[in-house]
């Protein structure tokens, strides 16, 4: 498990950290568990023990799992429009995988296109 000192470290410098730096440290550690699980879920050519994930993937899941706000959340669970008001809201699923993890790790064959 990546420890929260080194993602803090590594968020230093990146430019949109607001999610990370205003995050408790409860908050990152459980973002790093939940970021690491889904990767190696999604990247089956990783493991633990024989391959493990680069630092920086898991760091950049974890911030993207952060920013996620509740209209992120529930296109997740199917939810493709909302009507408060006469205003109405439609939005496409969300990739669950960041896109520079992506990038990093490369692209699952039939699973994104970038």
């Amino acid at each position: 498990m990546i420890g929260v000192t080194a993602a803090d470290q590594y968020f230093t410098g990146i430019l949109h950290n607001e999610e990370w730096n205003t995050a408790d440290p409860s908050m990152k550690k459980r973002a790093l568990e939940q970021a690491e699980t889904q990767l190696y879920r999604y990247f089956r050519s990783f493991s633990p023990a024989t391959r493990p994930l680069p630092d920086e993937a898991v760091f950049e899941q974890a911030i993207w799992l952060l920013r996620m706000d509740d209209s992120v959340r529930k296109t997740q669970q199917g939810v493709r429009s909302v009507g408060v008001g006469g205003i109405q809201i439609s939005s496409d699923a969300v990739k669950p995988i960041c896109p520079e993890v992506v990038i990093l790790l490369g692209r699952r064959v039939g699973r994104y296109d970038r």
